[in-house]
């Protein structure tokens, strides 16, 4: 058995052996026994200074044996010699630089990632054998200074990305609205979902809330409610809000009602008026109108009234430019 074991590890020694000492196998090994004294360290003792200073040698060796080793790697892509090294390097040194700060800050490792690989990419740029620093000559300028802008533009896409995505959090309605005019941004999806709007959840707990004060009313309660609409709908927006959660949106969005009709049927039509950005110049809106009638009571008491209140209200529309809105109904 042992026997078994000492040739295994002299074959897995004679083909990972590096040609000399000094070679990027010999890093890529420190890396691992520095990697492997970190896990020992925290078996055994737990010190975590020590645990930390090797871990962080295991991934200065790695970066600097992966990029030593893919120096002289290269392909031909379109007619573009294409270096990997230093982009595999850059991402190896980011995940290193910023790994304690991925959670607070997540886009920082990969906006920096072009940036960093670029510099490592430039460093032979200015060195020969010696080494000795030199300065690149006119073709090796134009190299560097078009990698940069490359490495710049990358970069800045990244961060638009992150940009967008933070916005979404934020502001998640913008789902709902188009982006057919937008030079940067594509809708993948095959239509619009209208439920992405925020819109629909303030339109929908309108409703609820509605129902609980209008249903099972006397005909003269439902009016006073219906004749004081504005003061009524400013309270159901100020229960929505303490209702679903806080998002900078919010305060975009307001509650809008107007009544028409007489009775015994009557239309309460309840806006959902979005002012945030919108590919509509003015904002826009979503509507439900409810229809409040008035249904006879069976086997009533005396004292009860002979009609009582049943709303039934229409789903939701689909997004509208805020200008259709008619003059006559104003909330």
């Amino acid at each position: 058995m042992l026997d078994a074991i000492k040739r295994f590890f002299q074959q897995f020694w004679s083909q990972f052996k590096p040609p000399r000492w000094f070679s990027w196998q010999t890093l890529i090994f420190l890396s691992l026994f520095s990697w492997g004294m970190s896990l020992l360290n925290s078996v055994l003792s737990d010190t975590e200074f020590v645990q930390d200073f090797l871990a962080t040698m295991g991934w200065i060796f790695l970066t600097l044996g992966v990029g030593w080793a893919l120096a002289d790697v290269k392909f031909e892509f379109l007619g573009l010699t294409i270096y990997p090294g230093p982009w595999i390097t850059g991402a190896l040194t980011c995940t290193f630089l910023f790994e304690g700060v991925r959670d607070e800050f997540p886009a920082l490792s990969f906006v920096s990632w072009p940036l960093i690989s670029a510099a490592i990419a430039a460093v032979p740029k200015f060195l020969k054998r010696g080494p000795e620093f030199k300065v690149p000559d006119a073709k090796g300028r134009q190299e560097l200074v078009i990698l940069f802008l490359v490495s710049i533009i990358l970069s800045c896409w990244f961060s638009f990305h992150f940009l967008l995505q933070d916005w979404l959090g934020d502001y998640p309605s913008i789902l709902a609205d188009r982006f057919d005019r937008s030079a940067f941004v594509i809708n993948t999806a095959r239509r619009l979902r209208v439920s992405d709007s925020r819109g629909v959840l303030i339109l929908n707990l309108a409703e609820t809330i509605v129902i609980e004060q209008l249903e099972g009313r006397s005909l003269a309660e439902t009016e006073l409610w219906l004749f004081n609409v504005e003061s009524r709908v400013a309270d159901i927006e100020a229960q929505i809000l303490q209702r679903i959660s806080s998002l900078e949106e919010n305060v975009l969005w307001s509650l809008e009602g107007s009544v028409s009709g007489d009775a015994p049927r009557y239309t309460l039509d309840l806006r959902a008026v979005w002012q945030g950005p919108s590919s509509y110049l003015e904002g826009y809106f979503l509507q439900k109108s409810c229809f409040i009638t008035q249904q006879p009571v069976q086997n009533r008491p005396a004292a009860s009234p002979p009609t009582v209140s049943q709303v039934a209200c229409e789903p939701i529309s689909d997004l509208l430019p805020l200008d259709s809105i008619p003059t006559s109904q104003g909330s």
